[in-house]
């Protein structure tokens, strides 16, 4: 696992060996950093579900402003900080927030401080049954700035019902994209007369 592209290129990423995190693949993370383009330029970000923490490095990278963590796994919040450190950078770094705390629990903790991300980069294991508390806890809790858009990361599902809510509160689905077993969908903000 690598950088793809920006200010830490090329730097290697440790991953986590087993079934704990399952990292996003090259092709999927270049897909999204592709359809971001200069979007991600100044942009605060949030890596929700951040595993090794490649997926926010990798805006760091491109020239987000800053990138939050959230990672529950311990083992994993270790990978976080050696991948920061790959790339100049640790936790107490002013670009970087890394928070040890379930994905649900990191965004109520978010909410309370009124925090806002341009872009959120949502990938849980894709069994979790907290794809639909988490999108009501970000519309909720108005995390998505107004002009942002939300990435989901989940498992092609057949059949009439989607895995995913396809709209909760505010959060309308504007897109999907497929590559293989992998579904990215994207939210953007739709405000409710």
């Amino acid at each position: 696992m690598r950088i793809i592209a920006g200010t830490f290129r090329g730097r290697r990423l440790k991953t986590i060996k087993g079934s704990e995190v399952r990292p996003t693949a090259d092709r999927v993370k270049e897909s999204v950093f592709r359809i971001f383009g200069e979007r991600i330029i100044d942009v605060d970000f949030l890596d929700l579900c951040a595993g090794t923490g490649n997926i926010g490095l990798e805006a760091l990278s491109r020239g987000a402003k800053s990138a939050t963590f959230i990672e529950r796994s311990y083992h994993a919040i270790r990978v976080i900080e050696s991948n920061l450190l790959q790339c100049g950078l640790d936790r107490r770094h002013p670009q970087v927030q890394l928070l040890h705390l379930d994905a649900r629990k990191g965004l109520i903790h978010l909410s309370k401080r009124k925090t806002k991300f341009d872009l959120i980069y949502f990938d849980p294991p894709y069994d979790a049954e907290i794809y639909g508390p988490c999108l009501e806890q970000i519309a909720r809790g108005r995390l998505l700035s107004s002009t942002g858009m939300l990435v989901v990361e989940h498992r092609h599902v057949q059949g009439p019902q989607p895995l995913i809510p396809v709209g909760e509160g505010v959060l309308k689905l504007n897109r999907q994209k497929q590559y293989g077993d992998t579904v990215l969908s994207f939210y953007e903000w739709e405000e409710v007369a």
